[in-house]
Formats: C-alpha cells, structure tokens, sequence
C-alpha cells in the first residue's frame, strides 16, 4: 500500500465521521476522535501527509485540529523550546 492510499484511507475515516447524521455529536466529540485519527496518522505517514491531513479537516469540515489557521510549530522550532 502506497502512502497516497494510506492517505486516502484516513481522508475516508474522517469524513465517515463527519458524515453521522447528529451534529450535536459530532461537535461533542471531534477533538478526540480526529485527535485519535490524526494522531494514528502522525507515526505512519510522512510530516507532510500528516498536515495535509489536518488542512483537509480544516477545509472540508471546518475543523482546525491544531496548526492550520495559527500556523503549525516544526520540529526545529519545537527543539528550540526545550534547549
């Protein structure tokens, strides 16, 4: 399996469940259960793979899991802060 299908299947994963009909729920919950997919996604695919993954949360269901509209840190950045 390619990293584009695996991407792919994790696109599907989202949008099946943006796709049930509560939305009362679906806003409930959406921090854990896209947290829980993006965070699958973030050991298997490459870093970018990753956060296309976040932006297609963003633009397809309106959801900013972290990153998109505020800027995402990189790893550098992020070893900056503990040095």
């Amino acid at each position: 399996m390619t990293i584009a299908e695996i991407e792919k299947r994790f696109r599907k994963t989202i949008d099946q469940y943006y796709a049930y009909p509560c939305e009362e729920y679906i806003k409930a919950h959406q921090t854990e259960y896209i947290g829980g997919v993006l965070h699958a996604a973030l050991h298997i695919l490459p870093f970018e793979n990753y956060y296309s993954l976040k932006v297609y949360c963003y633009t397809q269901h309106g959801y900013d899991p972290g990153g998109v509209t505020d800027g995402q840190m990189s790893l550098d950045e992020l070893e900056g802060i503990f040095d």
